[in-house]
């Protein structure tokens, strides 16, 4: 079986090499988000959606924050090889999060130069932002059928609430909590993470 990875806003594909690394018994892609001419989250969906649907080999969609909310999303589209998904720091609903319109508001206030320091385009990171303002995942999350395991560090105090409703509606699926973990679990516990996939990807067989 394939494993499919998207990551989050700020990130890159490459964002997964070491995940990547220590699950090299299963044939991996890591897919960029955001590649030139790719200027929106509708437009990433998209050519996300039009990548997996032409997939020949059954797969698992493996994404962290953003490219969990694109997971998610496109689990209710037709994408016949698509096997089951991993969710790691998913939001469930962005639409009225406060803290979340408060981040997009620093995001709009601080410098081009801040966010070039860390090899991330403010306008990008702004422009998604405010698409997602709106996002909310519950209906689509209450009739995914698919086998999910959900992902989530224990300090990652945002997305800890989001991640354990999305396992109240997603009839199929199970919960991990990495201990220490922050947001970005790929970067900061890629041993830990690909240890807990394993051990789904192990179920799926």
């Amino acid at each position: 079986m394939k494993l499919i990875f998207l990551h989050g806003l700020g990130q890159s594909a490459e964002s997964w090499k070491e995940v990547q690394n220590l699950l090299t018994d299963y044939p991996s892609e890591a897919i960029e988000l955001f590649p030139s001419g790719v200027s929106n989250y509708q437009q990433a969906k998209e050519r996300i959606y039009q990548h997996l649907s032409k997939e020949t080999e059954p797969f698992v969609l493996i994404g962290l924050s953003l490219g969990a909310v694109l997971a998610l999303e496109l689990s209710s589209s037709d994408i016949p090889t698509l096997q089951a998904l991993v969710l790691s720091g998913c939001p469930l609903k962005l639409a009225g999060n406060i803290p979340f319109y408060f981040q997009t508001l620093v995001f709009k206030l601080l410098p081009k130069r801040i966010f070039e320091k860390q090899g991330a385009d403010k306008s990008l990171l702004v422009g998604v932002s405010e698409e997602l303002k709106t996002l909310d995942l519950r209906e689509i999350a209450k009739n995914c059928s698919y086998p999910s395991l959900l992902i989530c560090g224990s300090k990652d105090k945002p997305n800890l609430s989001s991640m354990k409703g999305i396992q109240e509606l997603i009839p199929n699926s199970q919960f991990q909590i990495i201990p220490d973990g922050p947001h970005v679990l790929n970067r900061a516990k890629p041993k830990e993470f690909a240890e807990i996939t394993r051990s789904f990807l192990e179920l799926l067989k």
